[in-house]
């Protein structure tokens, strides 16, 4: 370990390297998440929490690509298929795509079981959604 007497501290206390490389919060272990799907007029899961994990959940990304007015969501679903929170809520009009990200920052978690939904309302209303995380 660095110094420990403080009266010789100057400035930041010194540290060896190896104090200093931030570790996660889930460590090593733990399974990567990086899924993707496309929903037009319609509703698709791109990803279920595994049973006994937790899914923490670090960005996503929402691409719209709208060839008719439209709407759509992107959103978690708890077990009970009852929306918890919304990511993203695109309204769009024809030909006027957009594309959106989000970072969490300490990771989002995501109880077992819950869903990670895209939903299209409208037909022609393409949407593309990409998920980045860890379970543990």
């Amino acid at each position: 370990m660095g110094e420990a007497n403080q009266v010789k501290w100057r400035g930041i206390r010194p540290v060896e390297p190896r104090e200093a490389i931030p570790v996660q919060p889930f460590g090593d272990f733990g399974t990567q998440v990086a899924k993707d799907n496309y929903v037009d007029n319609s509703i698709v899961i791109i990803h279920t929490v595994t049973n006994g994990k937790t899914l923490h959940l670090c960005n996503i990304s929402l691409s719209v690509y709208p060839q008719t007015d439209g709407y759509g969501w992107f959103y978690v679903r708890d077990t009970n298929d009852t929306i918890v929170y919304h990511f993203f809520r695109p309204r769009r009009l024809a030909y006027d795509g957009e594309m959106v990200t989000m970072t969490f920052n300490p990771p989002l978690q995501i109880p077992e079981g819950y869903d990670i939904c895209l939903m299209s309302e409208v037909e022609g209303f393409f949407i593309h959604a990409f998920i980045f995380g860890y379970e543990v």
